[in-house]
């Protein structure tokens, strides 16, 4: 064996020089940068998204929400004391907000009140032309006691750490910051949120109801941002702030207030008490020493700017006339005016329109758009009754056209099934086709599921009404029968079906009883969504009223236990505009009662009960006049 030299290296092994590669290949990759984002060494195992559909679009637009909010104040860099916009109590439109270490500050120029205020009253404005603290704020907490909810009122009203109204010279020596100088302040001065905020102050009693979160809350909302005017064209808010309440308990047990809240404002950044409390804490964070000598002011940190402002505040609208007369917060900026003939009244429908087009529901196309091999004629035809264009020997529809009733799971008792799809007398078209559509239409599916097809009958209706535009009335009945309170007697539930049908057959209407929790969030929408007529007892489900399309025979039919009264789905029907909104009518048994003469809230013993009576015949009577009587005027 040779030997080698002192101090020379042997050469490497095979093993050594394979773990040198090993580990340089590893370094290689590990701090290589690559060119384009860090996923870029992953497989690329997602398939590309299919190409955007553009044919057989709408004739219409549809109308979306705006994504790109347009600029809705000032943005030239100057700080400006307070403007109040809109207000009436509960609910306010403010420009320059500002706020620090959580108190709200109104900075006005308005001469004080005489003799000048020497103790803050939240009852009283400081300065002239300005409302009450009160009007504006509340602490945010729950509502309860006496005169619906006031009776805790002293311990809900703000003070002047909720709220300050001070003037340009208080501002000043505050601060530093001299708002009448009109010149540009330095940024470590002021923060600016920019954009628009809604801050939503209601604590979370009520939140949490489909109802109160958005035919109450977001009614008012609505109502109180549409009195600027703008119409379908009014930017979405940038953020919404919820300061007391945290992020984990908004959403309802039925998921409507998310589905509302991602379908209409999809972009905009929703915000809660811990990020209330962020921002709280930022005004407060010290500044140099030297600046703060050269600059004056007392306080520590610096204020928060909010441009612009929306303050919705359920305690504030609580003393107000129309609370008072209607018990709903959202009556109170009715007394705001919209813009004389804008949306032809009908205020809500920038809402109404982004929650239907987002569920599926077709509005601009009267009866949909063509499918696979379907002709012009049978899309005409096809009024979501196979059996009518059977009878008039209209061109078959195709066999996904399926009625709505054929889909939903009857809610009555097995002897009243034959009413769900009544056989007509044999047409006078071949037999083979007569047949053909009893076996797919006319008979009860119930809740038919086809396991090898992973299909089921509500999937078919979800699918089949994201595209049905109705061409003849629809009346939907939402049964509570399956619900735990507020039901029907079981007898009455029965004769009500019976007779709804009988006056399907008698006037070609379309009849729907379902119980809406048989459904997904997105079915409910698009049934109510077609329906000219809805019937229900008492209940949330009755919600969903605000997704209706608004015409001469848009009825609201809300069964209540005799001598009960409550002004929820009135109040919201008669509310939405267009010539008066949906048409409201309560029920007692064999009475009926509408506005004006509706009686004052009531509660008795069996409101909430499971043994409600109503006589079939008087709902189906009502129902009949207002679907003839609207025939009569379109006849002229």
């Amino acid at each position: 064996m040779a030997s080698h030299g002192h101090g020379s290296t042997p050469a490497p092994t095979m093993r050594e020089m394979a773990f040198i590669f090993v580990l340089l290949t590893l370094l290689f990759f590990m701090f290589r940068q690559p060119s384009g984002s860090e996923d870029s060494l992953l497989p690329n195992s997602t398939p590309p998204l299919p190409p955007l559909k553009l044919n057989n679009r709408p004739s219409k637009s549809v109308h979306y929400m705006p994504h790109k909010a347009e600029s809705i104040i000032t943005r030239d860099g100057l700080v400006r004391e307070t403007t109040i916009i809109k207000h009436v109590p509960g609910w306010t439109i403010l420009d320059s907000l500002y706020m620090h270490n959580g108190t709200y500050y109104v900075v006005t120029s308005n001469p004080p009140i005489d003799p000048p205020q020497t103790k803050y009253d939240p009852a009283q404005s400081s300065f002239l032309n300005l409302p009450p603290p009160k009007a504006i704020l509340s602490k945010g907490y729950d509502v309860y006691g006496a005169r619906g909810g006031m009776g805790n009122e002293p311990m809900r009203v703000p003070d002047e750490q909720d709220l300050r109204y001070v003037s340009t010279a208080e501002f000043r020596n505050l601060f530093g910051i001299d708002l009448t100088a009109k010149e540009e302040v330095e940024e470590w001065r002021v923060h600016t949120v920019p954009g628009l905020t809604f801050i939503l102050n209601d604590s979370p009693q009520f939140i949490t109801h489909y109802y109160h979160f958005c035919a109450e809350l977001w009614f008012g909302v609505w109502r109180t941002y549409a009195s600027l005017g703008g119409g379908h064209k009014l930017p979405p808010p940038t953020r919404v702030l919820f300061p007391n309440l945290d992020s984990a308990h908004w959403r309802d047990y039925a998921n409507m207030n998310q589905l509302f809240m991602r379908s209409l404002l999809p972009s905009t950044q929703m915000l809660f008490s811990h990020d209330w409390y962020d921002w709280v804490s930022l005004s407060i964070v010290h500044q140099p020493t030297s600046e703060s000598r050269s600059h004056g002011g007392n306080m520590k940190g610096k204020p928060i700017l909010f441009p612009r402002v929306l303050i919705a505040d359920r305690s504030a609208a609580m003393p107000a006339y129309n609370y008072q007369r209607f018990q709903r917060t959202a009556a109170v900026p009715f007394g705001l005016l919209i813009p004389h003939g804008e949306e032809r009244g009908d205020w809500w429908s920038p809402v109404r329109d982004a929650i239907r087009a987002f569920a599926g529901l077709d509005d601009d196309s009267a009866t949909g758009l063509l499918k696979n091999h379907e002709t012009q004629s049978q899309l005409e035809s096809q009024v979501t009754d196979p059996q009518f264009a059977l009878i008039q020997q209209l061109p078959v529809p195709p066999h996904d056209r399926l009625t709505v009733q054929d889909l939903i799971k009857p809610t009555i008792e097995e002897k009243f099934t034959r009413w769900t799809a009544p056989l007509p007398s044999a047409p006078s078209v071949g037999s083979e086709d007569y047949e053909a559509l009893t076996t797919k239409f006319l008979v009860p599916l119930k809740h038919y599921t086809n396991p090898s097809a992973r299909t089921d009958a509500l999937s078919l209706l979800a699918a089949s009404l994201t595209r049905q535009r109705t061409t003849r009335p629809v009346v939907t009945y939402l049964s509570r029968q399956d619900w735990n309170r507020r039901k029907l007697k079981t007898e009455d539930h029965e004769r009500l079906v019976a007779e709804l049908r009988k006056l399907e057959v008698e006037l070609g209407i379309e009849v729907i009883v379902v119980s809406a929790e048989n459904l997904s969030r997105w079915e409910q929408i698009r049934l109510v969504g077609r329906s000219t007529i809805l019937i229900g007892v008492h209940g949330n489900g009755l919600t969903a009223e605000l997704w209706m399309n608004l015409g001469f025979r848009s009825t609201v039919i809300e069964i209540f236990y005799p001598g009960g009264w409550a002004h929820d789905y009135e109040y919201t029907a008669r509310a939405m505009g267009a010539g008066g909104g949906l048409k409201h009518y309560g029920i007692w048994n064999d009475q009926v009662l509408t506005s004006p003469g509706f009686p004052p809230p009531s509660y008795p013993p069996g409101f909430q009960g499971n043994e409600i009576p109503v006589d079939g015949r008087t709902v189906v009577n009502l129902v009949r006049d207002r679907i003839t009587a609207a025939d009569e005027l379109d006849d002229g």
